[in-house]
């Protein structure tokens, strides 16, 4: 694109040297400043589409960051519950082993 564009500048401008008139000349003129126009639009657009998809790029990292934050939350509370529920198993063995030992004294 760029290329075309430079070569069409070019042109524009070799046709304004060459010019015989008054008239032809600003007709040259007329075109190169449509062009650079044009291009400058083009440019204006390319930059706020840019702009836009880096907002909404921004607005997912935040999301993502508090999705993460949300889950390492979650995942601190899960090995809370697991280390409780461990411990736990491991007393209620301890009480079930007591009490079978218990009963085989019992029954000697």
């Amino acid at each position: 694109m760029k290329g075309k564009t430079m070569a069409l500048a070019l042109l524009l401008a070799a046709a304004t040297l060459q010019a015989q008139t008054v008239d032809q000349q600003l007709l040259a003129a007329q075109m190169a400043y449509q062009s650079a126009d044009s291009r400058l639009e083009s440019a204006r657009r390319q930059k706020q589409q840019a702009e836009a998809e880096q907002r909404l790029a921004a607005q997912r990292l935040e999301q993502a960051q508090q999705q993460l934050a949300q889950a390492n939350l979650q995942l601190q509370h899960a090995d809370s519950q697991l280390l409780a529920a461990e411990s736990g198993l491991q007393q209620a063995q301890q009480v079930l082993k007591d009490a079978w030992q218990q009963k085989e004294a019992a029954q000697q």
